[in-house]
């Protein structure tokens, strides 16, 4: 059965959203030490079958290395992984060439000539910069909110 146009996408954005995860994780506790399976699924809440099918294509793409018995560790660091090689270890990895396009291959492929200009310049590391740079951006409004008061004032006129 082949997947719709929304199915391949949705996908494509759950792998690349795991992807990342994985990466971010195995950056943070890498240090050259070996990872287990189940150690970045429990820590980053993702289905261990499918954690490892994504290791599985960043050790492809050369992300990360994979020994029997010790695990994963990363191969390259996160600021020289750009988004835009993470997509494309996910995306068709492997696929056997369609004799006539499809409309989602002709849409993919439009869609990547677009933002390949941007993502190659964008680094896994500047994701993750990004990310902690919005948690910060939160903690400030949150602080400069106003707090409710509780009753018994004067109501203004």
């Amino acid at each position: 059965m082949a997947l719709s146009n929304r199915d391949f996408f949705m996908k494509m954005n759950r792998t690349l959203a795991y992807g990342l995860a994985c990466l971010h994780y195995l950056g943070q506790n890498n240090g050259g030490a070996w990872n287990q399976v189940g150690q970045i699924s429990k820590f980053q809440g993702l289905p261990p079958a499918y954690c490892n099918k994504v290791l599985q294509a960043l050790v492809h793409a050369g992300f990360v290395e994979s020994q029997k018995g010790k695990g994963y560790r990363l191969n390259k660091e996160l600021d020289e992984i750009s988004v835009w090689e993470l997509m494309e270890s996910f995306t068709f990895n492997g696929a056997p060439k369609a004799d006539r396009k499809q409309i989602s291959i002709k849409l993919y492929e439009t869609l990547r000539e677009e933002v390949n200009h941007w993502l190659v310049g964008l680094s896994v590391q500047d994701i993750i910069e990004m990310m902690k740079e919005e948690e910060r951006h939160k903690d400030v409004e949150k602080k400069k909110a106003p707090r409710p008061t509780s009753g018994g004032g004067a109501a203004e006129e």
